[in-house]
């Protein structure tokens, strides 16, 4: 039997600041924002997130899927302990768990307030991988071959293995895998920088993309 051949999720990181995704602790997560993703995506499946204008064209990061955890897992599990917010992880993404009565709370962090709070939770979904390569702001250029993959509007481009871009997304992870050590290789291009707020539609609520 052969393995299930991945799909890639292309967008754009607007906030690049260390938050969304999280390469911290030699684990890169995508616990909040993103929800279609958070929702969409498998085990195997690749995530792609470029540079925006006026300097798109470049990898910010790309993490292949290894765990799908629901917030309270995500908190309650040891290995993750580093990913919560503190003095000393300023953007720890691990900021929900189980309130008195069960239901999800927001614990105290410097990137999302509660205004974020719908968006996020939405999809009780964090993505989690050790196979990633995070280059912030040492983004390189994707080769020009290859540019069609990036996603240039609001929301995400999903590339499966019937499309016809297929077989750029697979040379995109053969150039990452030729060139580079998977890890953290730069810092953020926007440390610091708060999360923009989520979207809303015509009945004031958060859109989900």
């Amino acid at each position: 039997m052969t393995d299930r051949k991945p799909d890639f999720f292309s967008y754009i990181v607007t906030s690049d600041n260390g938050f969304a995704p999280n390469p911290y602790c030699g684990i890169c997560t995508l616990a909040c924002c993103k929800p279609n993703i958070r929702h969409s995506a498998n085990v195997g499946d690749w995530i792609i997130g470029t540079t925006p204008s006026p300097d798109n064209g470049r990898l910010v990061y790309a993490m292949r899927v290894e765990r799908g955890l629901t917030f309270d897992m995500y908190w309650d599990q040891p290995d993750y302990e580093c990913k919560k917010p503190s003095k000393e992880n300023g953007c720890g993404d691990n900021i929900y768990k189980k309130g008195p009565n069960g239901a999800l709370v927001q614990v105290k962090n410097k990137s999302h307030s509660e205004a974020h709070f719908e968006r996020d939770t939405h999809v009780n979904r964090v993505l989690i991988s050790k196979n990633f390569y995070y280059f912030g702001k040492e983004a390189p250029e994707i080769p020009v071959k290859m540019r069609t993959l990036i996603h240039s509007v609001q929301g995400h481009k999903r590339i499966r293995p019937t499309d016809n871009q297929y077989i750029q997304a697979t040379r995109l992870i053969e150039w990452l895998q030729e060139n580079f050590k998977p890890g953290m290789i730069g810092e953020p291009r926007q440390p610091g920088a708060k999360c923009k707020l989520p979207p809303m539609d015509s009945n004031n609520l958060p859109v989900t993309v």
